[in-house]
């Protein structure tokens, strides 16, 4: 049964579904799918906690969660006023080594703030994200800092780096990186017939003074790109991965040196149809051979199917790329993300789908073996189920309300550290099915919040969650 025909219905089922104990989904695979899961689940626990407390936040979808070299992880969210930037060192499941800092405010359009974190070598925050402050003064922002970083914004430093125009706003949070020099780029679509493209921007040194950012604009031919994604392979060579609204599918572009010339990038469209576009569907990463791994949902109801490519020679090309489907369907925002282990092998974080006798909520699937052929090894288990959460955190049933139900949404950030452990932040909702006054059932929210898990046997966030208020 698909949510997205009725959230009343979906609000019914999620409550249906509770007290199931946590297990693979059933086996629905469409035909030429590989159900490749395993019996032998690897056996990991996670501490899991509320970044911003649920009662009172108001959170956007997206988070963006990062691990450093030492083993620290850093995550940036927003809600409806602030861009959060958040902070642990160690023992990350604990709540009480967590230090969140409210940044810098939302723009105007708040939903499309879309910050996103990378980390130079030393743990030092890069921040970016998108905003107008003003009406028509739509830009993307850089911020840096290097000490105390939770402490004050004080000790962060910022800049305006390039105004676009009303479409040149972010759907996906990974539209930045760092090279492997610790210089900061930036990506956007170039949204002008015919000629569509992107513009790639980089800075070398002084990055907070705007001058010292440039620009090179890349031409798609037969592309028109946008949702762009922007990974940087170990030889400091772009790459980068975005939807064609030409062609209704995915496309892949790269340059292998000397790229802010313009001549020295290439592209293809190399996976199509994608029947149903979400900003969130698709995420692109390299192995340690710069090679370009992809997992991704093309949104086809028939079957709803988690699929995996890759490309070991010849990216540029269409026959350069393999897939396969894996039979792991997800909610139907279709939100997923993806890592590569230290052995290259593909760990996915995705909101699950409510299936008959299958928990629903986030899970976690790992590649042990043979990633890249046509029989390759999973396993899967879940990160959270939203029976874990009700049984954590229990929200009574408001008097003249019929039920009462937390929903894992997904939106996951997916991060390793160095011994493959994972992290990652998800965005969960609590709604109330109640009775408004002319006697029609409808969905209250009354709690939401970035939920964070990491893998490790840290106790549980004690904070309590109090009975809401709910307005009708």
């Amino acid at each position: 049964m698909k949510c997205v025909y009725s959230l009343i219905t979906c609000f019914v089922l999620l409550t249906l579904s509770a007290g199931l104990t946590p297990a693979g989904a059933q086996n629905q695979a469409p035909e030429n799918s590989k159900d490749t899961r395993t019996s032998a689940l690897a056996d990991l626990t996670f501490a899991r906690l509320f970044l911003l407390d649920p009662m009172t936040g108001h959170p956007w979808w997206q988070s963006h969660t990062v691990v450093d070299e030492s083993g620290g992880v850093h995550l940036t969210f927003y809600d409806y006023s602030y861009i959060y930037y958040a902070h642990c060192a160690a023992d990350c499941g604990n709540p009480a080594n967590w230090l969140e800092l409210p940044l810098y405010e939302v723009g105007t359009f708040d939903s499309l703030d879309e910050p996103t974190l990378i980390i130079d070598a030393s743990g030092h925050p890069r921040l970016m994200w998108y905003a107008a402050y003003n009406w028509g003064e739509d830009s993307y922002y850089y911020a840096e800092c290097n000490a105390n970083c939770t402490a004050s914004s004080a000790n962060w430093t910022s800049v305006a780096v390039v105004q676009v125009d009303s479409y040149g706003y972010p759907h996906h949070i990974r539209y930045a990186a760092l090279d492997t020099q610790n210089r900061p780029h930036l990506i956007h679509a170039k949204t002008d017939y015919p000629d569509y493209g992107f513009y790639y921007l980089s800075c070398d040194a002084g990055c907070i003074t705007a001058s010292n950012w440039y620009t090179t604009t890349v031409i798609t031919p037969g592309i028109e790109p946008d949702a762009l994604q922007l990974v940087f392979d170990p030889n400091n060579r772009p790459r980068v991965l975005g939807y064609d609204y030409t062609n209704d599918g995915l496309f892949y572009a790269e340059c292998n040196s000397n790229c802010s010339n313009a001549a020295n990038w290439g592209s293809v469209g190399q996976i199509a149809p994608i029947y149903d576009f979400n900003d969130n569907n698709f995420v692109l990463r390299v192995d340690t051979q710069g090679r370009p791994r992809i997992a991704y949902y093309d949104g086809n109801t028939s079957n709803n199917v988690l699929y995996y490519a890759w490309s070991n020679a010849s990216p540029l090309t269409v026959g350069g790329w393999s897939s396969y489907t894996l039979n792991y369907p997800s909610r139907d925002n279709w939100t997923l993300d993806l890592a590569l282990d230290s052995q290259g092998r593909p760990s996915v974080a995705y909101s699950t789908a409510i299936i008959e006798n299958a928990p629903d909520g986030l899970a976690y699937i790992t590649c042990i073996a043979a990633c890249e052929t046509a029989s390759p090894t999973w396993q899967q288990q879940f990160i959270e189920t939203t029976d874990d959460l009700a049984a954590s955190y229990p929200i009574a049933t408001t008097p003249g309300c019929v039920s009462s139900t937390w929903m894992i949404y997904g939106n996951p950030s997916l991060a390793l550290n160095a011994a493959d452990g994972p992290s990652v932040s998800y965005m969960v909702r609590h709604g109330q099915l109640c009775y408004d006054y002319q006697g029609h059932l409808q969905i209250l929210y009354d709690a939401e919040s970035i939920r964070f898990a990491t893998a490790g046997s840290a106790a549980q966030d004690s904070r309590r969650v109090y009975l809401p208020l709910i307005t009708r």
